[in-house]
């Protein structure tokens, strides 16, 4: 059988602080270390962890009893849970406060909360797991990863730099990733639990962004535009283009799609009180994320010539990232954790691939081709965090996380894509009440340094900067019977 853990089954503890407080300084140490410098990154394929246990350590918990939620992060870890069934359900949302300062004009404006979950955004999950002796089994529904922004339609972000043409055209962007996977796990020696899923995925992508004719231009000369709309982009007069592919709906979006994903993971018991593990997330496959939209293309006066049609982003994925993470009981009540991640972001985002087809009118069938240069980097993170469950009833739990690289290019920051949050501290207590029901409430704070473009390519015509810190409180509830 695998080795308790603090933060997932019953014993008697210790309430006497002062035996283990040396201890406890030196993890919280290390917590604060992570969290003293800043990235201009965020962790999008993460969520800043699943379920309460990882969410309390900033995404970490590879090599830790986390409940049912670990199925999404090692399935091998289902393994640690007592006995029987467990439920768990929780939300988090997060609140942005992104601001983008026009660096040339001195102009700032603040991401809005204008749409359905485009400002907070929900994240909810769901999930049942069985144990039995020698396996187990879990599945659920998560919100597995994305990120968004919004912004008011009368700032500098809808206005060309050509012409200085205000067009009152939206600018927001929300990327929400669905997963439901499948989980078994199973533990074929004493010391070893193995476990694998299999997810349905599910994409969608909401786009509304204005690109001045000056951007349009610098991506035909590196050869990133083609198709029979692309001769419209050469008229003298063409100020800007804009596409709106934007559903107002808390999930729904107008561009989507649907495929498949899955993770392998395993857990070694190097000692009573210390566990090894590794996981492994393969890169979705998920069919191009498709919908009906429009192009605008904007004129030097002002005026707007909308084209109905069909969008198209082709081979847009999730990518693959392997973690690996140790667990250790200090003592009968305290536990720390510690996980390295490293995601291959730069595989899939580095260019986007995006195709639009006219519909009716007088460009009935014409194509526009575009390769859009995101400039995404791999990605390597560290969390760290503590567990303290002082009695039966309660546990404490803190952690922290932070960005080794910039996920995105600093020349390639585009406010639409705005992803510059790097740094993660977090804590939460959860609460048993009678045995089988645990309620978990906490918050996570993020922040990065600001992102400068310096304008004048593909990402931006002015010189912007990027400012990001955000809120997520979470709420979480847990059964086991």
């Amino acid at each position: 059988m695998p080795a308790r853990t603090a933060s997932s089954t019953h014993r008697p503890r210790t309430t006497d602080w002062r035996r283990y407080h040396r201890q406890v300084i030196c993890a919280a140490g290390l917590l604060l270390g992570l969290s003293s410098t800043s990235s201009q990154a965020v962790e999008v394929a993460r969520m800043e962890g699943f379920g309460p246990v990882a969410r309390g350590f900033a995404g970490a918990g590879v090599a830790h009893a986390t409940g049912a939620a670990a199925m999404m992060l090692n399935p091998a870890e289902l393994m640690s849970n007592p006995l029987g069934h467990e439920f768990m359900g929780q939300n988090s949302e997060i609140h942005v406060n992104l601001d983008i300062h026009n660096r040339n004009t001195h102009e700032s404006v603040r991401n809005s909360h204008l749409g359905d979950n485009r400002g907070p955004y929900d994240l909810p999950e769901l999930a049942y797991s069985y144990r039995a002796e020698h396996w187990a089994f879990g599945t659920g529904i998560f919100a597995a990863a994305g990120f968004g922004s919004e912004f008011r339609d009368r700032s500098f972000l809808s206005r060309t730099s050509t012409g200085n043409v205000d067009t009152g055209l939206p600018a927001s962007t929300r990327l929400i990733a669905l997963k439901i996977p499948f989980a078994l796990a199973w533990q074929p020696h004493p010391r070893l639990k193995v476990g694998a899923a299999l997810d349905v995925v599910r994409l969608g992508a909401n786009l509304a962004n204005l690109f001045d004719i000056q951007q349009v231009r610098m991506l035909q000369a590196q050869h990133r535009v083609s198709g029979g709309l692309s001769a419209l982009t050469a008229l003298p007069n063409v100020a800007g283009v804009h596409m709106d592919f934007v559903q107002n709906s808390p999930v729904q979006s107008k561009l989507q799609a649907w495929g498949i994903g899955g993770r392998i993971g395993a857990s070694w018991q190097l000692s009573e009180n210390t566990i090894l593990a590794a996981a492994y997330d393969a890169p979705t496959r998920v069919g191009d994320l498709k919908g009906n939209g429009q192009l605008t293309a904007v004129d030097l006066l002002g005026n707007q010539i909308p084209l109905q049609g069909r969008g198209r982003i082709r081979n847009f994925q999730l990518p693959e990232a392997a973690v690996i993470g140790i667990s250790h009981r200090l003592s009968p009540s305290i536990s720390v954790v510690v996980d390295l991640r490293r995601t291959l972001w730069k595989h899939m985002l580095d260019d986007v691939d995006f195709d639009f087809q006219a519909e009716g009118g007088l460009f009935d069938g014409q194509r526009l081709n575009v390769s859009l240069p995101l400039g995404f980097n791999h990605l390597t993170t560290i969390s760290a965090g503590l567990a303290w469950a002082p009695n039966d009833t309660w546990t404490l739990r803190m952690g922290a996380s932070r960005a080794l690289q910039e996920l995105v290019k600093p020349d390639r920051f585009n406010p639409g894509f705005a992803t510059i949050s790097g740094n993660h501290v977090v804590a939460n207590a959860s609460y048993r009440w009678r045995d089988a029901h645990e309620f978990t409430a906490g918050a996570t704070y993020a922040w990065a340094d600001p992102v400068k473009n310096p304008g004048n390519n593909t990402g931006s015509i002015p010189a912007i900067q990027g400012d990001n810190a955000q809120i997520t409180p979470a709420l979480s509830y847990r059964r086991q019977f």
